[in-house]
């Protein structure tokens, strides 16, 4: 662009001189080819020539200095534009390092996340391992309507289980205590009523009691029948109840399932019985049968990480990555330089 502008300011003082020099000439040739031309003529024709060449010599100095001017804003301007591109440049390259150390510091904080979660996971099924070995002792009777238990809870469940299971007046079932589960009262009449938790001190004679309901299939209490089970931990009973669910629904397709301990699914298909551990596992071939599966996220977490090679089958069968100090913990998130 500025050699462009520098080739117009000459090519004009070019076309100036040439103009000059052609009147020049010109007015030399007439005066040459007319000696009968009188002094004053050529006086006022040298005038002539004088203001015309002054003039041009004006314009000319004129586009000389429009042309400087020109080239002056022009270099201010190539300078301004080369100062933003350094700028640009600096700036881009620092945008480079900070993403750069960005994806750095998210890709330790991921590792982070991953190991909390999976202690968090590990801890979590240690939790409710022990939590169900504390309830093993205990007892859960379903569909005893509130209020028939009187004050004395503990006696109302003796004389229950003995009268509804038919069980021998000389058999001590050493009852510790006996209540209500720890919820609300339910206000609507028809509510289900609250279960009723019973712990025994010996574990045998629980089992035998509810052996004993299992094989009398229907337990009666006032003309209405009453369930014996397991006290499961909440996060056991909840993971259960979406295997009870399954199965009721494979069942009203003519396909034997049932729920084993803890939370299995057990279905019998063309190639045999097969076994899944979680609902998450089952999910595919369910689905592929028209069976609706509820999942929980938990579960869906547990089973993404149990695919990248985690292991939370239990505390006892734990194959995890080896556990870390909250020194390395802490080199997670620790920015390196």
């Amino acid at each position: 662009m500025a050699s462009s502008l520098r080739g117009k300011g000459s090519q004009k003082q070019d076309q100036v001189k040439d103009k000059g020099d052609n009147l020049k000439q010109l007015t030399l040739k007439q005066v040459s080819c007319s000696p009968a031309v009188t002094d004053d003529s050529t006086h006022d024709s040298g005038s002539r020539i004088l203001e015309e060449l002054e003039k041009m010599r004006k314009d000319n100095q004129e586009g000389h200095t429009q042309t400087q001017l020109s080239l002056t804003r022009l270099e201010t301007a190539f300078k301004g534009l080369k100062d933003e591109v350094i700028n640009l440049e600096k700036r881009t390259t620092e945008v480079e390092d900070r993403i750069s150390a960005n994806e750095d510091t998210v890709k330790r904080h991921e590792q982070a996340i991953r190991h909390l979660l999976q202690r968090d996971m590990h801890l979590t099924v240690r939790c409710e391992d022990m939590e169900n070995r504390l309830r093993r002792n205990n007892l859960r009777i379903y569909r005893v309507p509130e209020g028939s238990e009187g004050k004395d809870v503990k006696l109302f469940v003796q004389e229950l289980l003995k009268s509804a299971l038919q069980l021998p007046p000389e058999m001590n079932i050493n009852i510790e205590r006996a209540h209500r589960a720890l919820t609300a009262r339910p206000k609507n009449p028809d509510a289900a009523p609250r279960s009723l938790i019973v712990k025994f001190l010996d574990y045998s004679v629980k089992e035998a009691i509810l052996r004993k309901a299992w094989e009398q299939k229907k337990v009666m209490y006032k003309e209405g029948q009453i369930y014996l089970d397991h006290d499961f931990s909440p996060e056991l009973q909840k993971k259960r109840s979406h295997v009870r669910d399954a199965v009721k629904q494979l069942r009203t397709k003519n396909i034997r399932a049932r729920c084993i301990f803890p939370a299995q699914l057990r279905v019998a298909l063309e190639d045999g019985e097969k076994t899944y551990q979680t609902m998450s596992d089952a999910q595919p071939v369910l689905e592929k049968m028209g069976v609706k599966v509820r999942v929980d996220e938990r579960e869906r977490l547990e089973a993404e990480l149990s695919r990248r090679g985690w292991s939370t089958a239990g505390a006892r069968a734990w194959s995890g990555p080896q556990t870390r100090s909250y020194a390395g913990i802490e080199s997670f998130f620790t920015t390196k330089e």
